[in-house]
């Protein structure tokens, strides 16, 4: 059976000024020691840039060992590389987010909740741009180029996002395949082979289709991808390239797929425009093709 381990991340955290980005959309999903640490790093963004691990690892009551295995879990090589992405962002005056959706109340009016959703949105595609890494985007891009066939599937609200992506490569001549149940899911990656990429969507990366998707598709060896909210979920251990958005949080309005939903969407719409640049010879004339099908369709 065919080995795979987890994907790690290929642009060095260090060279990215994001570093409480990251923090933020990771912690939701980490073990309770490393989340007092993130509650201690966002509680004084400044403290932990100037500080010492050993001062850190005071604050969050937890041993300074510990603190380097959350930078490492962060992907930083070490707490030192953690604490120049952190200074960087304090100088450029970044560290500072608050969350907006957990916000919104049951009282609010409507101009309240326009006025928090849209900054939702905004802070979302912040943080996805932070989490997102470019180097893995740059070599998923180059796999679908090269797929003889891309099978999409997600569960729930990760199937619309899958779904989404379909109908983009579908309009550049990209062979794809959208599942539309588990059964399907797992007939599709039955049949795939070493030239095909299976890539899969999945907010939590715990989700058991999407799992038993992806060890189908590895036994036959095709090429997996995740495109997941959890930097070290089940999921992304059974990938050779993991997508990173952001793992949205809950609040009492707003389920978290809402924020992972839009963060997804962004990550699938660079992809499509990375693979549209590196086939634009055979792109161009399609997407020219497709928009004057449907333009008798809209009203002028």
């Amino acid at each position: 059976m065919p080995t795979t381990t987890p994907a790690a991340p290929a642009t060095p955290r260090t060279d990215r000024a994001d570093a409480f980005a990251l923090v933020r959309t990771q912690s939701a999903g980490m073990p309770a020691s490393m989340r007092a640490i993130a509650d201690a790093v966002l509680q004084d963004p400044e403290r932990a840039a100037e500080g010492s691990a050993a001062d850190l690892a005071h604050r969050a009551r937890v041993s300074p060992a510990t603190v380097s295995r959350f930078a490492r879990h962060l992907g930083f090589p070490s707490y030192a590389d953690l604490q120049r992405s952190m200074t960087r962002a304090v100088e450029r005056g970044i560290a500072v987010h608050a969350e907006i959706h957990a916000g919104v109340g049951v009282d609010d009016d409507v101009a309240t909740v326009i006025a928090k959703v849209t900054e939702d949105v905004r802070a979302v595609m912040t943080d996805t741009r932070a989490a997102l890494d470019p180097t893995a985007l740059s070599d998923t891009a180059d796999a679908i180029v090269r797929a003889r066939r891309v099978v999409l599937y997600g569960v729930g609200a990760s199937g619309i996002v899958a779904r989404d992506l379909h109908l983009k490569l579908e309009r550049i001549g990209i062979p794809s395949s959208i599942a539309e149940d588990p059964h399907n899911a797992l007939t599709l990656a039955s049949v795939i082979g070493h030239d095909d990429v299976m890539l899969l969507v999945s907010h939590s990366g715990t989700t058991t289709e999407s799992l038993e998707v992806a060890t189908q598709a590895k036994l036959n060896e095709a090429t997996v991808i995740a495109v997941t909210g959890h930097a070290h979920a089940p999921l992304t251990h059974h990938a050779d390239h993991v997508l990173l958005g952001v793992a949205g949080a809950e609040s009492e309005l707003r389920p978290a797929a809402m924020g992972s939903r839009m963060s997804q969407l962004a990550i699938v719409d660079a992809l499509f425009i990375v693979v549209a640049q590196r086939t634009d010879a055979r792109s161009r004339p399609l997407l020219e093709r497709t928009r004057a099908a449907v333009r008798t369709h809209h009203r002028s």
